[in-house]
């Protein structure tokens, strides 16, 4: 079980965790007290909260990824002859995350809060008979995070939070076998021939299916410099998954022979992977009674992520994949303007989010991640004393990412992805 395409920031990573500051790009985040997503970004800031607060959100997440070929051919050690089909298709089918928070005070000094989000995923899907297939069709990962959270208030101006995490992953990936250099290593050239088992003549189809529970930590800390000056900086920890699953195998009748090694047989299959811990400092300052900014900085450990192998129970060779990710950077600058009667708040963003892919040789098909630039127009609409409504759009411009990577049977997929991604999110809080 590897990971896939066109998450939402960088890497496989879910930054969609507050309408709110999707708004502002998420630059106010570790210093945000507004609403429920400090269990997430800075559990520290729950001690700010009087009474009850739960913030309901929902995205719609439209993505984009067209593949642009440049001469991808089969290895030259089988003549390297160009791969045939089409360039995949585009992926524009929308994609829905949901994330709920609730934070309650116990005592003046004392908050607790609980968090149910998304924080890494992505999902993409390519045509059956593009040129890539052999490296990726369908790939999907999804972890479900449930993020219990304790803060104290130290002082009146700086308290401190931490939260216990608990994430259920599940992976799907597919993608198709060219059974003929398989033929050609087991049986020879000339017995492949005659049966029609020829390079790129007779694929058969991988579905890799898993899930795993993993555990993890975050905490952080709240400083307010005064009323119109906020501090925050985060920590989230690494997660470990021990994913298990099953490889489900479709071998063509004339290809049945090459099973008989005990390879290319439905078997239990088995992936570990670690997913990054992170820290994430910010600020935000209010001028005066109608303007506010605020700024932030994201550090990712994602070289953490050096290979995706599978291992199979059967005879199969275990799949590797080669990602050599590297750890990367997301800075975030926002701007919000405030109305007379503090019913409206009208908010604008901008970041630069780093890829973790060095290179083409290491970006794959299932992940043809490049750096983005977030562009972010959000609205709050306070409709009773408690209760606040927030929308936001962003367009997420991204670098052409160029792709030179083999695959197992040594198959070169070369070209280049053209992306985009488009995002928009609701979100209700409610005080009490």
């Amino acid at each position: 079980m590897t990971t896939s395409i066109s998450a939402w920031s960088a890497g496989i990573a879910v930054m969609e965790q507050s309408v709110k500051e999707l708004g502002q790009a998420f630059s106010g985040a570790p210093a945000n007290i507004d609403d429920g997503s400090m269990v997430f970004f800075n559990p520290g800031a729950m001690s700010q909260v009087r009474g009850r607060l739960v913030s309901v959100a929902g995205y719609a997440i439209a993505p984009s990824a067209i593949f642009h070929d440049s001469a991808s051919h089969m290895s030259p050690l089988l003549g390297g002859a160009p791969l045939k089909g089409g360039n995949g298709g585009d992926s524009p089918s929308l994609v829905s995350v949901p994330n709920v928070y609730f934070v309650q005070a116990l005592t003046n000094r004392i908050a607790f809060g609980f968090g149910f989000n998304t924080p890494f995923g992505m999902r993409n899907s390519y045509q059956s008979d593009w040129k890539g297939r052999y490296q990726a069709l369908d790939s999907e990962i999804t972890a479900f995070n449930f993020n219990p959270s304790l803060s104290f208030k130290v002082t009146e101006k700086f308290s401190f939070g931490a939260g216990f995490n608990v994430q259920y992953m599940q992976a799907k990936l597919t993608n198709a076998i060219d059974l003929g250099p398989a033929c050609f290593l087991t049986l020879g050239p000339a017995p492949c021939a005659s049966r029609g088992i020829l390079p790129q003549a007779a694929d058969g189809h991988v579905s890799l299916k898993g899930d795993s529970v993993g555990f993890g930590y975050n905490f952080g800390a709240f400083y307010a410099l005064n009323q119109d000056t906020r501090l925050g900086v985060s920590y989230r920890s690494r997660v470990a998954h021990d994913i298990h699953g099953n490889a489900d195998f479709s071998v063509p009748d004339k290809a049945i022979a090459l099973t008989h090694a005990n390879i290319l047989v439905d078997s239990n299959a088995r992936t570990s992977v670690t997913l990054p811990d992170s820290v994430l400092f910010g600020f935000t300052h209010r001028f005066n009674p109608r303007w506010a900014v605020s700024a932030d900085a994201l550090w990712t450990h994602w070289s953490l992520v050096r290979e995706l192998r599978t291992d199979f129970s059967s005879a199969q060779p275990d799949d590797v994949q080669n990602l050599n990710w590297r750890d990367t950077w997301r800075y975030a600058l926002g701007a919000n303007y405030f109305s007379e009667n503090n019913k409206w708040t009208w908010r604008m963003g901008f970041a630069y989010d780093e890829t973790p892919v060095p290179n083409g040789q290491n970006r794959s098909a299932r992940i043809p991640d490049s750096s983005r630039y977030w562009l972010t127009a959000g609205v709050t609409y306070a409709v009773m004393k408690n209760i606040n409504i927030h929308a936001a759009y962003a367009h997420l411009f991204m670098n052409d990412a160029a792709i030179n990577r083999r695959g197992s049977t040594g198959d070169i997929l070369i070209g280049q992805y053209s992306e985009q991604i488009n995002i928009g999110g609701l979100q209700m809080d409610w005080r009490f």
